[in-house]
């Protein structure tokens, strides 16, 4: 049985550039409460590109709404929030410059939400050399605050021959601004700005990962005044969910390769795009809570018949049938997703793996004992269930991280 959850879920587009040092990308960096317990957090990437003979990092922070607090704005709910970036090279401060704004939501559980948006952008122009980036939160509401700091190494502007490359969504242009991408269109593209590109250059496009066999796609090299950008597209739509490296590589006329940019990004499937796309997939997971008659006839169904029969499965099971919520529903993908983030092997999914399974089908554990470094013993785990009897010990025999159910009492 799920547990009740009041958070919605939110399938959306986010609007930020995707960032990297040297043209590769560095994960999103955590932007961590000063206190503990409090909830603002959030996170940072950076990009770099060329500008008047300077590099610009361009510096984006996103938020959630839930990491802020929210007071009553004459019936409507507003949180306030000011960024701070600095700039050190050494001890010496060269510039910092700061950012104050507010989100404003109509209903409270607007304020739960947990996707991140683009909270601000700040932009500073430097010389190649070494710099310390320091960023702080403050929600003016809670009076709290959350810092992040990073070590930069600024090229001269003349090595860097490819900016970062950023996603966009081909059929409006629009771009994609989370490491984090939803796998809800055909396809996705990918840009990056080139600089000195001599007569005859040619690029292409290199996506790869953990699962999944590297794929060439080719690239188009053009013109927008001055600036020369490079643009291609690939298919997400056969990609499972999980991390992926997009690398862009230019070449002169003669296939020597000249520069290469990269960008990692994980794709997060939804229940669109599962449904859309990897629909088998789907009716594996829903075997962990569905009879095989109700798996059966999905599976044998035709397209419109699937979709009323889709809805019914979930209508079944809605505990407030009078609202637009289904909790269980959004319960069950959440636990899907929250497997396929924490429970994940090199040859697995993480729905797919012993841990993930159980999680899907009775939730997160009351208490988990976790012993990875045991002598005379392989490392182990066990989740206890109290409200429900249940105790489940996993076992990683092989050191792969895929801990096996061994014992169910």
């Amino acid at each position: 049985m799920f547990e009740i959850m009041s958070s919605r879920l939110k399938i959306s587009l986010f609007l930020l550039s995707l960032f990297a040092i040297q043209a590769v990308w560095g994960q999103a960096i955590f932007i961590l409460p000063s206190e503990r317990g409090s909830p603002l957090s959030g996170n940072f990437n950076y990009r770099l590109s060329r500008c008047d003979s300077m590099v610009m990092m361009k510096i984006s922070v996103q938020l959630s709404n839930n990491s802020l607090q929210f007071l009553n704005n004459n019936g409507n709910f507003k949180a306030r929030y000011r960024i701070d970036g600095a700039i050190y090279k050494g001890d010496e401060l060269l510039e910092n410059k700061s950012i104050e704004d507010s989100v404003l939501v109509n209903h409270f559980s607007e304020t739960n939400l947990s996707e991140p948006w683009q909270a601000g952008t700040l932009s500073f122009k430097l010389p190649a050399g070494k710099y310390r980036l320091f960023i702080i939160l403050k929600d003016r509401n809670a009076k709290t605050d959350a810092k992040a700091e990073a070590s930069i190494k600024i090229p001269d502007y003349k090595k860097l021959r490819l900016s970062t490359p950023w996603f966009f969504v081909p059929h409006n242009d629009s771009i994609i601004i989370s490491s984090k991408i939803p796998a809800i269109f055909d396809t996705l593209g990918i840009a990056a700005n080139a600089y000195d590109i001599p007569d005859g250059a040619k690029c292409e496009l290199t996506i790869s990962g953990v699962r999944y066999r590297a794929k060439k796609y080719p690239a188009k090299l053009g013109f927008e005044g001055k600036d020369a950008i490079i643009t291609a597209l690939f298919v997400i739509s056969e990609m499972p969910g999980g991390e992926y490296e997009a690398k862009l590589t230019l070449k002169n006329r003669k296939g020597k390769k000249i520069a290469s940019a990269k960008t990692e990004f994980t794709i997060v499937q939804t229940p669109l795009s599962m449904y859309r796309f990897h629909f088998d997939e789907l009716l594996r997971q829903l075997e962990l809570i569905a009879n095989p008659s109700e798996v059966n006839a999905l599976e044998d169904a035709d397209s419109t018949t699937r979709d009323s029969l889709w809805e019914d499965f979930w209508k079944k099971r809605d505990p407030t049938p009078s609202t637009e919520l289904n909790e269980v529903k959004e319960e069950f993908f959440k636990r899907v997703q929250y497997a396929n983030e924490n429970f994940g092997t090199p040859t697995k999914r993480g729905w797919e793996t012993d841990r993930g399974r159980v999680y899907i089908t009775y939730g997160q554990p009351n208490e988990i004992e976790r012993h990875p470094f045991e002598i005379n013993t392989y490392p182990y785990e066990v989740w206890y269930y109290y409200s429900l009897g249940l105790t489940f010990v996993f076992v990683d025999t092989f050191g792969d991280g895929d801990y096996q159910l061994r014992e169910t009492r």
